[in-house]
């Protein structure tokens, strides 16, 4: 995208979500982060519901990237591994739809839809994920195990950050984001194969 003013107002406006929260960001604040007139931003978006409507479109389309199904014949750790980066880096950049995700449902029935979306197309990526790791003996799992395990794993990457929150235990995106990923290593371990377990827990710790 060209370095428009609207594009400075979204840039800026994400850059204070994720910082402060959606909640305790005033559109003078982005007005000033912007370096623009608060008249040049209503102008642009009149009501903080259009930045945020926004924000969700661009959340989407870096979603849609993101969410790709396994195309190896036999899919490796080293695959799911990236597939989850590609996941984290999406949390990370937009970091305040995790931290501030009850106030945004309710405020803003974008973002509510937007996240039944995700979540339900996430569960489905998963799985496909997890049943492709067990035909390709890194996991050993049954048909009943798979959805518990799809479930626990989605529980942590959408609610992580709220957890954090709510005890107090906040941190940076980087450190959240390792974090992330050592609690999702911590899901697929009890079920890995004895082949690729010592890679698991070699990951594990590297995340610590």
């Amino acid at each position: 995208m060209k370095r428009d003013t609207r594009t400075q107002i979204l840039v800026a406006s994400l850059s204070l979500f994720n910082e402060k929260g959606e909640p305790n960001t005033t559109t003078n604040d982005i007005a000033n982060e912007a370096d623009i007139s608060p008249g040049n931003l209503h102008y642009h978006f009149h009501k903080k519901s259009l930045l945020v409507d926004a924000l969700v479109a661009e959340f989407q389309a870096d979603v849609r990237r993101a969410l790709q199904p396994p195309t190896n014949d036999e899919t490796t750790l080293d695959d799911f591994w990236a597939f989850l980066h590609l996941l984290l880096e999406v949390f990370t950049a937009y970091r305040f739809l995790m931290r501030d995700m009850e106030t945004l449902v309710s405020n803003y029935p974008t973002v509510g839809r937007a996240l039944k979306g995700f979540s339900l197309a996430l569960v489905a990526i998963m799985r496909l994920y997890v049943e492709s790791l067990r035909d390709s003996a890194v996991l050993e799992v049954s048909d009943q195990e798979v959805p518990v395990m799809c479930r626990s794993l989605v529980v942590i990457l959408l609610f992580s950050e709220r957890f954090d929150e709510i005890s107090g235990a906040t941190s940076s995106a980087e450190v959240s984001a390792l974090r992330i990923a050592r609690s999702v290593l911590g899901v697929l371990l009890p079920y890995s194969s004895e082949e690729s377990s010592k890679l698991i827990a070699a990951l594990a710790e590297h995340y610590a």
